[in-house]
């Protein structure tokens, strides 16, 4: 069992043609047991920094997030599965394999200077937690506030 982590195995990534697969077809005494995956930054540019939602169910219009996956790691979390999108499992790659959109507080100051941008409430983190461990040295969610202050436009923040 891994000490600390939600997710005790990566399930096979259902978009993916390919699969990696651990077999061991000799040596009866070798450690098949998973150790503990450090976490992994990957570092993405964003091209906009906002997800427009029409759903009926939310009310608020757009939704930004500055990591996808998440360190703590909560076996129930229902973002779990957005983890594929990138080309990792919802289990141990969601916890350990975290993208780290670096330049999103600089797209959404231009999305908000662009003409036709309406300030209009948008929901941070609604994904994975954007207070979770790596947010202490990256300070995404920090700037992402201080550029929608900086505009006056209302965010609303899930954890």
């Amino acid at each position: 069992m891994l000490k600390g982590r939600g997710a005790q195995f990566n399930p096979a990534n259902p978009f993916l043609k390919q699969e990696i697969t651990q077999t061991h077809f000799e040596g009866i005494d070798e450690d098949t047991s998973i150790e503990n995956p450090e976490v992994q930054l990957f570092f993405e540019t964003v091209k906009n920094p906002l997800s427009k939602n029409d759903s009926p169910d939310l009310k608020l219009g757009y939704s930004i997030n500055p990591y996808q996956g998440c360190e703590h790691g909560c076996i129930y979390c229902y973002a779990r599965n957005s983890h594929t999108y990138w080309g990792f499992s919802a289990g141990l790659d969601f916890e350990s394999k975290i993208v780290v959109k670096q330049d999103i507080a600089e797209q959404l100051e231009r999305r908000f200077l662009a003409q036709g941008w309406r300030s209009q409430a948008i929901m941070l983190s609604g994904n994975t937690d954007c207070y979770q461990p790596v947010e202490r040295k990256l300070k995404l969610t920090r700037k992402i506030l201080e550029v929608a202050l900086k505009f006056r436009n209302p965010i609303s923040i899930i954890t």
